[in-house]
């Protein structure tokens, strides 16, 4: 997007902006493509380990 500030105070306004527009993208992709910690439960577990 090209924003076109007349003075400082809208060129600060518009940095800030971008700033958290893409801090917001950024937590918003780690939170789909994160890793997830989930452990199996005893349900999920089909048969015995053969290890013991």
């Amino acid at each position: 997007m090209i924003e076109t500030a007349h003075t400082a105070r809208m060129q600060q306004a518009f940095d800030l902006a971008h700033k958290e527009r893409g801090e917001t993208l950024s937590r918003m992709v780690g939170w789909l493509f994160g890793k997830r910690d989930v452990p199996l439960g005893q349900p999920v577990l089909t048969e015995l380990s053969r290890c013991a």
